[in-house]
């Protein structure tokens, strides 16, 4: 009888700042899809208190590596990031079997530009769908627009740096820094500032160089839930839809351009 959870193998424990840590682990889960979730949980003695103890997390890994891999903000995703923090390679924790979720580039229809808007350890699933063909083979262009609180904090810049190398103008990375000047990332589209604001004031297509519009637009969003709100109003007032699959059913001729997933 196939349950629910599986143990899972901590292969590397990655501390990249005090608050960020990326955790890979070996676990035997089903397949699924680049943008999808699964749970973790404490390592306890039944299935039953993993349940009672789990939370989801975004899968940074792609679908085709060997390791499942998670990004994690410690002292704002709560408790069990704060226990996951301190696991070592060879201690065990408990995975969902199946992962789940919709933020999936499946779930949207062809545009010109994909931009994905991220803050924080909400980057994961976009990354998740980076690594992969897919994005390349339906979008003329492809945006992540990274917010992070202190330049110290964007991480996975040697990722960003080969999609760069490999697809050339195709791949932009705008990143947004709240708390400090985002000079020291030497990068020339950092902005000083917040997604909502950025896309309300119209500074963020300026350093993109392009017009985000429904016609020609799909924009997924995940991370901070005020973030995903603010920035949601803003588009929907520009005359951007919801991509919830309970509107595609409504109206499956009028599919939307906004597919969103908020963390904590």
């Amino acid at each position: 009888m196939m349950t629910d959870w599986v143990k899972g193998v901590v292969a590397a424990n990655t501390h990249w700042t005090d608050n960020l840590f990326s955790l890979r682990i070996e676990a035997n889960v089903e397949p699924f899809d680049a943008g999808q979730y699964t749970w973790l949980a404490l390592d306890s003695k039944t299935e039953q208190e993993a349940e009672s103890s789990g939370q989801p997390y975004s899968i940074l890994s792609s679908p085709s590596e060997q390791t499942l891999e998670f990004f994690f903000y410690t002292h704002i995703e709560g408790d069990l990031s704060q226990y996951l923090s301190q696991l070592n390679p060879g201690e065990q924790l408990w995975v969902k079997r199946q992962p789940a979720g919709n933020l999936t580039l499946s779930s949207i229809c062809e545009a010109n530009v994909l931009c994905l808007l991220a803050t924080g350890t909400g980057v994961a699933p976009f990354i998740s769908m980076l690594k992969t063909a897919e994005p390349w083979q339906r979008f003329e262009q492809v945006v992540l627009a990274y917010a992070v609180r202190e330049v110290d904090d964007l991480r996975y810049r040697n990722l960003f740096d080969a999609l760069s190398a490999k697809h050339g103008k195709r791949f932009r990375l705008i990143p947004f820094v709240s708390r400090e000047s985002p000079a020291a990332l030497k990068l020339p589209d950092a902005i000083h500032g917040r997604i909502p604001a950025c896309l309300e004031s119209g500074e963020f297509e300026t350093v993109l160089g392009t017009t985000l519009a429904p016609e020609n637009s799909q924009i997924m969003l995940c991370g901070n839930p005020g973030m995903v709100k603010d920035a949601i109003a803003v588009l929907v007032k520009r005359g951007f839809n919801d991509n919830r699959r309970s509107d595609s059913n409504t109206n499956p001729d009028l599919p939307g351009q906004l597919t969103y997933e908020a963390y904590w």
